[in-house]
């Protein structure tokens, strides 16, 4: 009898490692010029004892059409960011006076801070903003200086530079990612190199670049994106001029992984299309302007802080103006889908992608437009299984 159980024990052990192994085959892995490419397939897939499936179960909204919330200040959201505690950050130059508004994690309203001028910590032109590593708020500013706040709103140091053109990434062993704007010279195309820089703004490499359309020439539409984002101490870049291929960085700048993922080109909807158009209405763009048969691979794409990314497409979702985001695991193993409607384009004329939505702590902040032309930021709570 002993004998004949352990023969059992052997073949189920058997038919598990095999089962595993055929499973860990679906997902193709193969090395490319020194680094590891992980390939992804239409559907997601079940990995073994890890949670693959994601739910989203609304908690909060911050409506930017509510007295309350209007009386802040808060009438409309440039950007935003979360701290580790779950504060809420929220950047609008088009304020009366101060420029980043902070709610608490339940959506009280704390301060704000950031006011408008051209002195030190006073802001001319805000377009970006960060909490870094240390719970510092970042405020990148046009004019080529960034200014840091502390949490509370206290100022603490600025630093004007030529080097600042764009974004400006703080990076927790003190080096940044700096997205710099570079102009033809006729001065008609613009292209973004994102280089990776020391504690001083010393130059380091390149680790990726975007191309803008050539201003006097036809734009197809919709443009491209570029997107960067940072979690557990790695880089994540998507430009989608490569396709469904999200390259991985470490902190130092090597290239470790290259995530990418088959998928069926969308076309460009009646719906898109006068999204587009209304953004661009009135603007130069509009008389060279085309559609083009098909939509790019992606649209935008985030992480949360425990190496999860999720990436929206262009495909349709259950509903009108619904969304179908990919979620890919720390591994880079596409998992789960997620459905969210309502969100706000990410259409930029230079294809720099806004950041609508981000994730920490178990919870998914998601920026929306209103039927009013109103914004709200959404916030779900992430549920595993």
């Amino acid at each position: 009898m002993k004998k004949r159980f352990m023969i059992l024990a052997l073949l189920l052990l058997f038919c598990f490692i095999v089962g595993c192994q055929e499973k860990e085959a679906d997902v193709e892995r193969f090395v490319e010029d020194g680094v590891e490419v992980v390939i992804n397939h239409l559907e997601p897939y079940k990995v073994e004892r890890e949670a693959n499936t994601l739910h989203l179960v609304e908690e909060l909204t911050i409506d930017t059409e509510n007295d309350d919330v209007a009386a802040t200040g808060l009438t409309f959201v440039q950007i935003f960011d979360v701290d580790s505690e779950g504060n809420l950050y929220f950047l609008n130059r088009k304020s009366g006076k101060n420029t980043v508004f902070k709610f608490d994690q339940n959506g009280n309203f704390i301060t704000s801070f950031g006011p408008k001028g051209g002195g030190p910590g006073e802001l001319m032109s805000p377009f970006d903003l960060r909490v870094n590593y240390m719970g510092d708020i970042v405020i990148t500013d046009i004019v080529g200086k960034f200014v840091v706040f502390g949490k509370n709103g206290a100022y603490k140091k600025q630093v004007k530079t030529e080097q600042i053109t764009g974004q400006v990434v703080p990076l927790e062993n003190g080096n940044y990612l700096i997205l710099k704007r570079i102009f033809n010279p006729a001065g008609n195309n613009v292209e973004w190199p994102l280089f990776l820089c020391g504690p001083k703004f010393e130059t380091i490499k390149e680790i990726g670049r975007h191309k803008a359309p050539d201003f006097r020439g036809k734009w197809g539409f919709p443009l491209d994106s570029f997107s960067c984002s940072v979690s557990e101490g790695k880089i994540f870049i998507g430009n989608s001029e490569n396709g469904y291929e999200i390259s991985v960085f470490d902190l130092a700048g090597n290239l470790e992984k290259k995530i990418r993922k088959k998928f069926l080109p969308a076309g460009v909807s009646e719906e898109l299309k006068k999204g587009i158009m209304k953004r661009i209405e009135g603007s130069f763009m509009k008389d060279g302007i085309f559609f083009r048969n098909q939509c790019p691979a992606f649209q935008y794409f985030f992480t949360d802080d425990e190496g999860h990314f999720f990436a929206m497409t262009y495909e349709a979702g259950q509903s009108p103006g619904e969304y179908i985001f990919d979620v890919f695991n720390s591994s880079g193993i596409f998992v789960s889908r997620i459905f969210m409607g309502n969100m706000l384009d990410t259409f930029s004329p230079l294809g720099i992608t806004r950041r609508i939505a981000t994730a920490k702590k178990g919870r998914l902040y998601c920026l929306k437009e209103k039927e009013s032309g109103y914004l709200e930021l959404v916030i779900y709570r992430m549920l595993w299984e």
